[in-house]
C-alpha cells in the first residue's frame, strides 16, 4: 500500500472518532469500541513500523474510584498507571476494589491483547509497583500494610503499598499476576516504576515520607526482600505457563533526592535474580545490561503538552531513536522493539515514513542524519518547501531543548495542567472569589495544602520552583529565547501549507501551524503567570497602603501598570487561545473524551466554556487593583 493510501485510510476513522468523542458520549461501550478500534489501527501501524511488542496499558479511562478524598490531589498520579493486582484481584481482594471499574477495564485490555494475537504481536506492561491500596483494605488485612509511600507536601491522605516480606501478599500478587495472564497471554515484558507515584518497598531510603515499613522485615536484608518478592511475579507466570520478564526501575533522583539503592544494595539484588528479570538496567544473576524492548512513560508527554500532534524529527532525537533500538544487549538476548502507541495516528503515520525514510542514517554522524532528514523532508513536501520544513523542525528541537532547565516536570504540563494555568484566572485576591465560581478548576489543581497555596499562582505540588522576581526574570529570560523558535517553525509550517497542492496536505500543514500558535499561546500564558505572582508578591510583601484621595496629577506607578499590563495580556493571549481552540479544541489539545475523565492529569472536554469563564472573572475584578495600589488622577 503507498503511503499516502495508508495515511487516508488511518486518518478517515479518526475523523470518525474524532466526531464521536466531540458528542462527548457517556455510554462507556461506545467509548470502549471506539478506544479498541483507535488501538488496532496503531498496532497494525506499529507492527508495518516493525514493532514486536506494544503497549498494552496505554491510553485507558482513569481509576477515579481510587480519590478517597474530593480534595486529595495525590490518586492523580497513579490512577492513570493500570495495576493488574486492582483490575485481576485475587478473590479475597475484590471486595476492596472497584470491580465494576476493574470488569471494564479488564474487558478493555483482554480485547486489546486478542487484537494483537490478530497481528502477531506481543503486550508490554507498564504500571507502578507495588502501588498504593486503598485503607479499608489495610483495616481488615491490618498485616498487609507496607510503607508510606506518598509525599507528605502532595498529599491530603496517608497512602500505604503492601508489604511484600509477607508471604500473603507474594501469593495475593501471584493469583493476580495469573489471573492477569490467563486474560492476556500476549504480555511478555513487565516495566514497574518504583519508588514514586503512589508506590514504593519497606524500608528504601527514597520513600518520600522518609524512612518506614513494616517493623517485622526491617532487619531482612533488602537484596531478599526485593529479588523475592520479583522472583514470585516470575515465578507465578511460570505455573501459568507463560514466560515473562521483568523490569524493575526506582525514579531517577534529582540533587535533592536520596537514591533508593547504593552501589552495593543494588549489586546485591540483582545478583539474587535469575535471568529475565532486571533492576535499573542490570539484569540477573550477572548484572549484565538488560536489553530492554524499549520504554512507554505514562508521564512523558512532551515538552509542548498537553498540544498534541508535534512531531520532531530533530537530529539529537534520532541519535535517541538509534540508541533506544532494542538491539540485544549480549548475543543470546532476543531482538525486540517496543513501539508506543501514544499520539494521534496522524502522527504515529508520520513516525513511521519518517523511520523508513532515515533508517540507514541512524548510526551515522550528525551530518549524514541532516542529509536524510532533508532528503526526508523533499519526500514530503517536494524540494520547493524542504528547506521551510527542515527548519521548522530545527526550531522546534530547539525549543525543547530551551526548555529543559525549566524542567521540573515538562513546564506546560506541570502549569497548565497539574496547576490549570490555561483555564484559572488571574486577580489580584484570588482569596475574595467564591468557592462555587472557583469549581470549574479548583478539584483539579494539584495542590494538597490550603487555600492560600492553591490561590498562589505558582505553587505547583508545594514546590514554588517558579517563585520571586529573580525567578521572574529567569522564566522571562527563557521565554523570550523558546517562543520566537515556536513561532518561526509556525511561520515555516505556513509556508508549507501554502504550497501545498493536495487539501489533504493543505489541512494536514494548517493543523500543525494552528498546533504550534497554540502551543505559542501557552508559552506566553506561563510568562505571564510567573511574571505576575511575582510582582503580586512583591506589591504585597511591601504593604504599601494606597492615598485615599491622590492629588490631581497622580500618575499610575510602575509597578501597578506592570501588573495590570501583564492581567490584560493574559485576557487578549486567552481570547487568541479560544479563536484558535474553535468548535473543535481535541484536534489541538488532549482533552479527555467524556467530563468524568477530566482529572489532575488530563484537560476535560469544557475547555473553551471553562477558558470564558476565566475572561468573565479576571474582568469582573478590574477595580481590585485600587486596593493594592493609589489610583491615577491625571
Amino acid at each position: 500500500m503507498k503511503t499516502s493510501r495508508l495515511r487516508r485510510a488511518l486518518l478517515a476513522p479518526l475523523c470518525l472518532l474524532t466526531f464521536t468523542l466531540g458528542l462527548a458520549q457517556t455510554d462507556p461501550a461506545a467509548l470502549d469500541a471506539a478506544n479498541l478500534a483507535a488501538f488496532e489501527r496503531k498496532a497494525t501501524l506499529a507492527k508495518e513500523l516493525g514493532a514486536t511488542h506494544v503497549p498494552l496499558t496505554d491510553n485507558l479511562p482513569p481509576a477515579t474510584w481510587q480519590f478517597q478524598r474530593a480534595d486529595d490531589p495525590y490518586p492523580g498520579w497513579f490512577i492513570q498507571r493500570p495495576d493488574f493486582f486492582k483490575l485481576f484481584p485475587a478473590k479475597e481482594v475484590e471486595p476492596f476494589v472497584d470491580m465494576n471499574y476493574a470488569k471494564r477495564v479488564s474487558g478493555l485490555l483482554e480485547q486489546r491483547s486478542k487484537i494483537l494475537r490478530k497481528l502477531g504481536l506481543k503486550a508490554h506492561w507498564g504500571a507502578n509497583i507495588p502501588q498504593v491500596m486503598p485503607e479499608k483494605f489495610f483495616t481488615a488485612y491490618p498485616q498487609l500494610r507496607g510503607p508510606r509511600v506518598d509525599q507528605p507536601n502532595r498529599s491530603k491522605v496517608a497512602w500505604f503499598s503492601m508489604c511484600v516480606d509477607q508471604p500473603e501478599t507474594r501469593r495475593l500478587y501471584a493469583e493476580a499476576m495469573k489471573n492477569l495472564l490467563a486474560r492476556c497471554p500476549e504480555i511478555e515484558t513487565f516495566a514497574f516504576l518504583t519508588q514514586d507515584s503512589g508506590s514504593g518497598f519497606c524500608w528504601v531510603p527514597a520513600l518520600y515520607p522518609g524512612l518506614n515499613g513494616h517493623s517485622d522485615c526491617k532487619d531482612r536484608p533488602m537484596d531478599e526482600r526485593i529479588a523475592t518478592f520479583l522472583i514470585t511475579l516470575q515465578d507465578a507466570a511460570k505455573a501459568a505457563g507463560h514466560s515473562i520478564e521483568i523490569s524493575l526501575r526506582p525514579i531517577e533522583p534529582r540533587q535533592w533526592m536520596i537514591p533508593s539503592f547504593s552501589p552495593e544494595q543494588l549489586d546485591a539484588i540483582v545478583h539474587r535474580l535469575p535471568r529475565g528479570i532486571a533492576v535499573s538496567g542490570h539484569e540477573g544473576p550477572d548484572s549484565r545490561r538488560y536489553a530492554a524492548p524499549g520504554s512507554s512513560d505514562a508521564y512523558a508527554n512532551g515538552a509542548f503538552y498537553p498540544v498534541i500532534g508535534i512531531s520532531v524529527p530533530g537530529l539529537r532525537q534520532q541519535g535517541r531513536a538509534a540508541r533506544g533500538n532494542a538491539a540485544a544487549a549480549t548475543p543470546d538476548a532476543p531482538v525486540r522493539r517496543l513501539i508506543s502507541l501514544r499520539g494521534d495516528e496522524e502522527q504515529l503515520a508520520f513516525n513511521a515514513r519518517l523511520y523508513r525514510a532515515t533508517l540507514n542514517s541512524r548510526t551515522g554522524n550528525q551530518v549524514e542524519r541532516l542529509q536524510a532528514l532533508r532528503t526526508f523532508a523533499v519526500s514530503e513536501v517536494g524540494e520547493e518547501r524542504a528547506d521551510d520544513l527542515l527548519e521548522a523542525w530545527t526550531l522546534i528541537e530547539e525549543a525543547q531543548r530551551g526548555l529543559v532547565p525549566l524542567d521540573f516536570g515538562d513546564v506546560l504540563q506541570f502549569g497548565h495542567v497539574l496547576n490549570r494555568w490555561i483555564n484559572r484566572p488571574m486577580v489580584p485576591f484570588p482569596e475574595d472569589i467564591p468557592a462555587a465560581e472557583k469549581a470549574y478548576y479548583r478539584p483539579f489543581l494539584f495542590q494538597a495544602k490550603g487555600e492560600e497555596q492553591a490561590d498562589n499562582l505558582v505553587d505547583i505540588q508545594a514546590m514554588r520552583m517558579f517563585e520571586g522576581y529573580g525567578t521572574k526574570l529567569l522564566f522571562q529570560r527563557v521565554m523570550e529565547t523558546v517562543t520566537p523558535n515556536v513561532r518561526n517553525a509556525q511561520k515555516h509550517i505556513e509556508h508549507v501549507r501554502d504550497g501545498a497542492k493536495d487539501p489533504a496536505d493543505k489541512a494536514r500543514w494548517d493543523l500543525l501551524a494552528k498546533r504550534l500558535e497554540v502551543a505559542v499561546c501557552l508559552l506566553n500564558s506561563a510568562d505571564n503567570m510567573v511574571a505576575y505572582q511575582a510582582q503580586l508578591d512583591r506589591v504585597k510583601a511591601l504593604g504599601v497602603k494606597p492615598e485615599a484621595n491622590p492629588v490631581l496629577g497622580v500618575q499610575s506607578g510602575w509597578d501597578r501598570t506592570d501588573l495590570m499590563e501583564t492581567a490584560r495580556k493574559e485576557i487578549d493571549n486567552t481570547v487568541h487561545l479560544l479563536h484558535l481552540l474553535g468548535d473543535n479544541p481535541g484536534q489541538l489539545l488532549d482533552l479527555a473524551p467524556v467530563p468524568e475523565e477530566e482529572t489532575i492529569m488530563k484537560l476535560g472536554p469544557g475547555i473553551t466554556a471553562q477558558l470564558k469563564r476565566k475572561l468573565d472573572l479576571m474582568n469582573a475584578h478590574w477595580l481590585d487593583y485600587d486596593r493594592l495600589f493609589t489610583k491615577p488622577n491625571p
